[in-house]
């Protein structure tokens, strides 16, 4: 039972987090609701900020409420919310129906790694892959969907998922009881230097990895080409090449948490320079691309590791801020993005990314050296 509650989580997640896939439509957005790419680009990015603001709060202030109900709840109000976006093609008013789902987002996700963290806390790896797998393969069937059938297609999907997770919900996550910590006792855990430090460290890596990926559906369509059947297969096998990335990191870590984190920066820099540089070798790009989808698809499980690590003491809170910075850092690195494909061209989104990745690097050297029993 507790394997089926783990793996029914992560579908929940998967669900969730589909929705920030949307970033691979930023040009069927763009055609939908006859808007600049800059407003394309706020749209689909828009998920994201609100996200992130509302992890700050949300989180621990739901977390007393009994964690089933509030789950089915949630994803009732996501699925209504996708399938009214069906009917809208006027910019402000869909973009209302794109935010609330974002408001709960932090709720779902932080309430689903809380109860894996309690009954299975091996298991939270796979919590974090269904974050993961979302965002990443969610965004190849998207991005199929909505270049090949248009938008409407993609919020129908949007709403499919939702309708798998309420029922996997119904059937194998039992009840659970909420956190009765005051919330004033739980954002008190945020006072170290140590957990300044990891946000830092985690708002810099994000930044940079969503400069490039949020804009990688966008430069193989615009630059190398690529038909919709093409994409699919690219963006789906990155996606599946990517938890692998999830799970080997997410070895590494228990193995050794601080090498690892300091690794990550690293190897992420020469990875996106080896892209820029094979720009006009589409077979050793391509490979290239493959071994990116392997760091893109870890951020979760680093970043993760990073602030629970820091914030051992209020899961809640510790979930929720990890939340809030990885998807402001989604948010951000997505509107630079865009700013850098106007501005001078999309090829410079992976020196970008290089440059954000570079400043994280000094952080995770001053957490190894300060605090080297964090973990």
């Amino acid at each position: 039972m507790v394997k089926k509650t783990v793996w029914s989580l992560s579908v929940v997640c998967f669900a969730m987090s589909t929705l920030l896939s949307l970033v691979g439509l930023i040009s069927v957005i763009q055609l939908y609701f006859n808007v600049s790419i800059y407003y394309a680009s706020l749209y689909a990015s828009v998920f994201a900020g609100a996200l992130g603001f509302s992890s700050l709060i949300t989180p621990a202030l739901f977390s007393r409420f009994e964690k089933k109900k509030m789950i089915m709840a949630i994803l009732i109000v996501t699925a209504l919310c996708n399938f009214i976006q069906f009917f809208i093609s006027q910019y402000y008013i869909a973009l209302i129906f794109r935010i609330i789902p974002a408001i709960l987002y932090p709720i779902i996700v932080s309430a689903a790694l809380t109860i894996v963290g309690k009954i299975s806390p091996n298991d939270t790896n796979k919590v974090v892959l269904g974050i993961s797998a979302g965002s990443i393969v969610g965004l190849s069937v998207t991005s199929f969907l909505g270049l090949s059938y248009g938008y409407q297609a993609a919020m129908l999907w949007y709403c499919l998922i939702d309708v798998i997770a309420f029922v996997l919900t119904f059937m194998f996550i039992p009840n659970f009881e909420g956190n009765k910590e005051p919330v004033v006792l739980q954002l008190s855990h945020a006072k170290s230097k140590l957990f300044l430090i990891s946000l830092l460290y985690v708002f810099c890596m994000v930044v940079g990895i969503s400069i490039t990926y949020n804009y990688i559906p966008t430069y193989l369509d615009q630059v190398t080409r690529m038909d919709a059947q093409m994409l699919f297969f690219t963006l789906l096998l990155m996606g599946l090449i990517s938890m692998v990335g999830t799970t080997l990191f997410g070895y590494l870590i228990r193995k050794n948490g601080n090498w690892t984190i300091l690794f990550y920066p690293i190897g992420f820099v020469m990875v996106m320079f080896a892209v820029g540089s094979l720009v006009h070798l589409p077979f050793y790009q391509f490979c290239i691309l493959m071994v990116f989808a392997i760091f893109d698809g870890s951020a979760y499980t680093v970043s993760q590791y990073c602030v629970t690590s820091a914030v051992r003491g209020a899961p809640e809170f510790a979930n929720g801020i990890f939340l809030l910075m990885s998807n402001l850092g989604i948010f951000i690195g997505t509107m630079l993005g865009g700013v850098i494909i106007d501005v001078i061209d999309i090829l410079y989104i992976f020196y970008g990314s290089m440059i954000f990745m570079l400043l994280a690097i000094p952080f995770v050297l001053i957490r190894i050296k300060y605090y080297p029993k964090a973990h």
